[in-house]
């Protein structure tokens, strides 16, 4: 049995001191852009970094590896500046190619390890543009705005052909959740060379169109050079109010006993609504105050939301359904709230409540601190130093190997 556990303990020793550990390479240092645009016979030379292994081969992957030749000065080498030369073609189909320049982690003796293999890569991107005019839509966007507010809608237009489009606008059609047509806007007009981008905007006000709390649609449409493009984006947006809701709470709590209790948040404002808290008014008429929170708007189109956490004593109250009233407070505003409350019978949770420190707390500990610092200072460096000093006056005195010259021993010196 000893031997076989031994045995066990030796191959996996052994195991780990075969297997290569994965250091992991990187790219990094370009000297020239990463998005170019086709040109016949451009020649572009990149110069890069890899580094993070002792033992990194380069090579080129894409569908423009063909007109690349890789510069590489101490191959399967350590950390090192390595060039790529790549020449284009005389041409290229209309659309986007790319080049991959790759670093992997290779063996410094050429033979295969226990340990995994690291490699990244990095993307040169050459585009080809299409003959005539070639408008791409991009996108549509529109911030959430509030009642009786404004709000800029956008959309986002490229050209990816040859000839210059003179004259595109876009309209856009703003509709409800029923999706009834709300509004109809024009944007401005915009011209657009080869290869480039523009944004055409328009602006929509919540009064004019008498919007009123929930979620909107925008429709895109763009007209190139008197021609409609076949296709649209579209976005949606939020018109909102100060109001915040309570959309779900902790259904049911134990009997005689400390509970969490969670109450969720939503609200349909247009940003983030700082500092809101609850106070919740117990059936025995005690009033707790729960902590403070934010509530974050993640994206645009979301709502901003958040959880309250609170610590609920049912000490004294008898099993049933009771009523309890949260009044949320946010922005100088207040909000009170009829929330049914499930009291049962069950085990009670293994809960410790946060200890909160005061701010008055905070100062007598400080206040302790300064006066313990000050009365420490005068004992040992005030008193401590008057002792020292005495110490080794008597010290002197009472040595016998020190000679204490008397009266007798002072003469005048001779004449």
């Amino acid at each position: 049995m000893r031997r076989t556990i031994f045995l066990l303990l030796f191959l996996s020793t052994l195991f780990i001191f075969i297997a290569q550990p994965v250091l992991g390479v990187g790219i990094g240092k370009y000297t020239n852009q990463q998005s170019i645009l086709f040109q016949p016979g451009l020649q572009k030379t990149y110069s890069f970094y890899v580094y993070d292994d002792s033992a990194i081969h380069c090579s080129i992957e894409g569908d423009l590896a063909e007109y690349a030749i890789i510069k590489d000065p101490n191959p399967n080498g350590g950390p090192r500046n390595v060039e790529v030369v790549l020449t284009l073609p005389d041409y290229l189909e209309p659309g986007s190619h790319t080049l991959y320049i790759v670093a992997t982690q290779a063996s410094s003796n050429g033979e295969a390890t226990v340990g995994g293999v690291a490699s990244v890569r990095t993307g040169v991107n050459v585009f080809a543009l299409y003959p005539g005019k070639y408008p791409v839509f991009t996108s549509t966007n529109a911030n959430d705005l509030n009642l009786n507010e404004k709000t800029t809608i956008t959309i986002g237009l490229s050209n990816n052909g040859e000839e210059t489009i003179d004259n595109a606008n876009g309209i856009i059609t703003v509709y409800d959740q029923n999706n009834n047509t709300i509004a109809i806007l024009h944007t401005n007009s915009v011209s657009v060379g080869p290869f480039e981008t523009q944004s055409l905007s328009t602006v929509l006000d919540a009064t004019l169109y008498n919007l009123s709390v929930g979620t909107y649609r925008a429709v895109g449409n763009l007209t190139c050079d008197g021609i409609n493009v076949n296709y649209t984006t579209e976005t949606n947006f939020i018109v909102g109010t100060l109001n915040v809701d309570i959309v779900d709470t902790t259904p049911e709590v134990i009997v005689n006993a400390t509970n969490k209790y969670y109450i969720n948040l939503e609200s349909d404002w247009s940003g983030d609504i700082d500092n809101v808290y609850a106070k919740i008014t117990m059936p025995d008429g005690k009033v707790i105050k729960t902590p403070n929170v934010d509530m974050i708007k993640a994206t645009q189109g979301s709502k901003p939301q958040a959880q309250i956490e609170a610590y609920l004593e049912t000490a004294g109250l008898n099993t049933g359904s009771y009523d309890i009233d949260v009044t949320l407070y946010y922005k100088g505003l207040s909000k009170s709230n009829k929330i049914k409350l499930n009291v049962i019978n069950g085990k009670a949770p293994l809960i410790e409540k946060p200890k909160i420190i005061s701010p008055m707390t905070i100062f007598i500990a400080l206040g302790i601190i300064v006066i313990l610092f000050v009365t420490l200072y005068f004992l040992v460096f005030k008193h401590g130093g008057g002792n020292a000093s005495s110490s080794n006056k008597n010290s002197a005195t009472d040595n016998p190997e020190i000679r204490q010259p008397s009266d007798n021993s002072i003469r005048p010196p001779s004449l």
